[in-house]
């Protein structure tokens, strides 16, 4: 790897970069102010609960806190929630940025190709930005971090290295539950990498001192969580993200999680919007992976479709994701021997494994695109370091090298500014229809919906409310008018244009006149 840490000259080229984004963010950022998605909701009521001193409820098995923390502050001096959600990840892009050019760093190749990535980067980071209100951006940088120490070549040389390393997976863990397996698979099979690539006997014990540091410090920080939410849900656990999204994915014949086939559920606290603020409540089928052939089977399925998933992220972050790919295909076989452990480039051998080990564990649970930021971001640099390689060929004049170069750029900022686009301006429609319900629809009303469940929890968001959800499939007219009293719902918004099989609903005011197409709202404390 690169022994070059930075030049005075690249300082510049990345002050100039994280310029250009941190103008373009600010320029761009209304455009996104409306975007809203339901973990976002939830990220912003955990945040408000700190502000309240409302720990009990704070404190969340599902949603990991470093989010809400940092959200917190920009809350507190009055920003409105989705807007200050959006400055807070265009930061973390600074940060993430910063760590980008310090991984790429532990990389051989020319300051025109890392150049190149880090321009590339811009418009990329920025789509990571201003799409769903998630920790995952602020996971990518801060793994990011940890990848830049652990790939450095000197790594062995301090056991400050192996503590800092503890301290970047401990804060990946605080802000998003993945981190904790990830990071005790990767730091692990990583320092028996460095162990045996070691050369003397002395820089084997430093590799064994830096490991111990490092899973002391993310022991502490780790532990502390752990033992909060433990305590919370009266049984150990690092988060119940995985068990929750792991049931859905194995439902069988279940419609995915239980938001969409429980029925009518409470918020999970007096403060909550909905249920979605904390779903470790939710039913979760039972699922032993390999408890019987049959469930062996069925996880192989699952994570064959996974991988298929995953290959198909990874084309739409970069149509040369594939070639990036063959590439180092190439560089294992060519080193395929005993030695090639000890013999092959670090450029090819760390973030090989790096991405078998994050993109893997996904696949055997459930994969999203921006799951796999941080991967697609290593893919990145291991084009740059593929670049740098076929440019050692005397076939790549300058002109030919320019030609790569703007191909490589355009393959990672064309999809990325697609995103962007696709993403601008989401949520003002039901933004702007939340507006003209306030007038109807007071604050703390309590509001449940035939379907559509997303778009339902967005308008209740806006409007302050309580969202209940959608009935259980196929309930009988007197079933869902007794939930709907059990329940106290003083709203029930009917999607689809005809209230259809409510005809019960008749003998209350609908609200709207007819004013929205596709929806009806029944005020059901508004009898005719």
């Amino acid at each position: 790897m690169s022994k070059n840490s930075s030049t005075l000259r690249f300082d510049f080229r990345l002050a100039l970069v994280l310029a250009i984004y941190l103008v373009t963010g600010l320029f761009l950022v209304g455009q996104y102010r409306y975007q809203i998605n339901p973990d976002g909701i939830s990220y912003i009521s955990v945040a408000q609960k700190y502000l309240n001193g409302d720990f009990g409820n704070a404190i969340n098995g599902y949603w990991g806190p470093m989010f809400s923390w940092l959200l917190a502050p920009l809350l507190a001096v009055g920003t409105e929630p989705l807007l200050a959600a959006k400055i807070l990840n265009l930061l973390v892009g600074v940060a993430a940025i910063i760590a980008l050019q310090r991984v790429s760093c532990r990389f051989e190749m020319s300051e025109s190709i890392r150049t190149v990535i880090l321009f590339s980067a811009m418009p990329v980071v920025l789509s990571f930005a201003f799409s769903d209100i998630t920790p995952d951006l602020l996971v990518m940088c801060l793994l990011l971090f940890y990848l830049g120490i652990i790939f450095k070549r000197d790594y062995a040389e301090s056991a400050k290295q192996g503590a800092l390393c503890g301290l970047l997976g401990g804060l990946g863990y605080l802000a998003k539950s993945y981190a904790f397996p990830f990071f005790i698979s990767h730091f692990f099979v990583m320092n028996v990498l460095w162990y045996i690539r070691s050369e003397t006997k002395q820089a084997r014990k430093s590799i064994l001192r830096n490991f111990l540091a490092g899973a002391v410090v993310f022991a502490v920080i780790s532990g502390i969580w752990i033992g909060l939410i433990s305590n919370k849900y009266g049984q150990f656990t690092f988060g119940t993200s995985g068990r929750t999204t792991y049931g859905a994915a194995t439902s069988g014949g279940r419609q995915g999680l239980g938001i969409l086939w429980q029925g009518f559920l409470e918020p999970s606290n007096p403060t909550a919007i909905s249920v979605w603020e904390d779903p470790s409540c939710l039913e979760t089928p039972p699922h032993e992976p390999l408890g019987t052939l049959a469930s062996v089977k069925n996880q192989i399925k699952l994570t064959a479709g996974h991988i298929v998933t995953t290959a198909g992220i990874f084309m739409d972050f970069s149509i040369l994701s594939i070639a990036i790919g063959v590439a180092y295909l190439l560089f294992w076989v060519r080193r395929f021997n005993k030695a090639m452990i000890r013999l092959m480039p670090a450029e090819v051998l760390y973030p090989t494994v790096a991405i078998i080990i994050y993109a893997g564990g996904y696949s055997l649970v459930w994969v999203q695109a921006r799951y796999l930021w941080i991967v697609c971001i290593l893919l990145m640099l291991m084009g740059g370091y593929v670049l740098s390689r076929l440019f050692e060929n005397k076939f790549f004049t300058k002109t030919r090298r320019v030609v790569l170069l703007i191909i490589f750029f355009l393959s990672f900022a064309v999809p990325a500014s697609q995103v962007l686009g696709d993403y601008s301006n989401r949520g003002k429609g039901l933004y702007g229809l939340s507006e003209a319900l306030k007038s109807p629809i007071e604050q703390g009303r309590k509001i449940a919906s035939n379907t559509n469940w997303p778009a339902t929890f967005f308008l209740s968001y806006h409007l302050g409310c309580k969202y209940y959800g959608i009935p259980k499939g196929n309930i009988t007219r007197a079933e869902l008018n007794s939930e709907l009293e059990k329940y106290g719902i003083d709203y029930f918004f009917v999607w689809g244009g005809t209230a259809g099989d409510f005809r019960f609903l008749s003998n209350y005011e609908e609200i709207t006149g007819g004013r929205v197409p596709g929806l009806q709202i029944y005020g059901l404390k508004k009898q005719k």
